[in-house]
């Protein structure tokens, strides 16, 4: 008798065909068979009455198990291109809604009919939709600066601009209208010292509150330029008020100092400083009044020096 390792040598392509055929013919009875067997299939919701806002489900399930017969090569496809059951609801009554899923609902992957297979039944077959009035609004975006810092020596030299600066709302009516406004992710940038802008998340405060956004980003811009200073000496200071007749102040002549962006500060004119005290009556007579001088462009800081003076009476001291 031949060894069997020599047998096993000689003939070991022959063997291999052999089980690979037998494999082939045993997958392809198998195909041919008739089964029933369970798939998961996508539960999709479309509501059609824009007048509500579906809130819960009860049971709270996105997939439901759908009963299919067929060959088994047909059931097999099903794993692959997953089904689907679709509910269409074209006006909803009242706040609850009872709805029955039977297997004339479930279509294939897209909607597609089924091919080669049939849905028998499902489960659960019937489950309850919460709905709320659905309500509207436009509300302001607030950017989130927390996170921002400049390099020292610059500063904003404009207000930050959002692009849209306003994002409209859509929701269950009681949660929309208790939004104010719809802020962004932190806006990021640090040790920063040119202009920038940049794409920024919104974020809801509860981001399961079931509200739609007609914007899920914004464009925030923030401007910076380099710090200025620049001392105006002997700008002359008025008295503004009561009757100013016969009266003087102390001192005539005050430094404005002045802070900020460098375009802003180095576009100011001497003449456009008007320093002044507001006398409110002749109780304010002698007494140390402040200097107020509104700054002269935004993001600019004001320091007069001194900054009080006080009035007095020509003939007074």
């Amino acid at each position: 008798m031949a060894d069997w390792r020599t047998n096993l040598k000689r003939n070991w392509l022959y063997m291999l065909t052999a089980v690979l055929l037998s494999l082939f013919l045993w997958v392809a009875v198998s195909a041919d068979r008739v089964d029933e067997r369970p798939y998961s299939a996508d539960l999709l919701i479309v509501n059609s009455d824009r007048r509500y806002v579906e809130t819960s489900r009860e049971p709270s399930i996105q997939e439901v198990t759908v009963d299919f017969t067929g060959r088994v090569g047909e059931l097999a496809r099903l794993a692959v291109a997953r089904p689907q059951l679709l509910v269409t609801i074209d006006s909803v009554d009242s706040n609850l809604l009872e709805v029955r899923l039977t297997s004339d609902m479930v279509t294939g992957r897209g909607g597609a009919p089924l091919e080669g297979v049939s849905a028998i039944r499902v489960q659960p077959d019937r489950f309850l939709l919460h709905f709320q009035l659905r309500g509207t609004k436009t509300v302001p975006v607030v950017p989130d600066m927390s996170r921002l810092s400049l390099e020292e020596g610059y500063v904003m030299s404009d207000s930050v601009r959002v692009e849209p600066d306003m994002v409209a709302l859509d929701g269950p009516e009681d949660i929309v209208s208790a939004i104010e406004s719809v802020a962004t992710a932190p806006v990021p940038g640090t040790e920063m010292r040119e202009s920038t802008s940049v794409d920024v998340p919104l974020v809801l405060d509860d981001p399961s509150a079931l509200v739609g956004l007609s914007a899920t980003s914004v464009s925030v811009t923030v401007s910076v330029e380099r710090l200025a200073e620049r001392v105006f000496p002997g700008i002359p200071l008025v008295v503004s008020g009561a009757d100013v007749e016969g009266l003087r102040v102390e001192p005539s002549l005050v430094d404005v100092r002045l802070s900020g962006p460098r375009s802003a500060v180095e576009a100011v004119r001497a003449e456009a400083l008007s320093p002044h005290v507001e006398l409110r009556g002749s109780a304010d007579l002698g007494q140390p009044l402040p200097i107020l001088l509104p700054p002269p462009a935004p993001f600019i800081t004001v320091i007069v020096d001194p900054d009080s003076a006080r009035v007095v009476a020509e003939s007074g001291g």
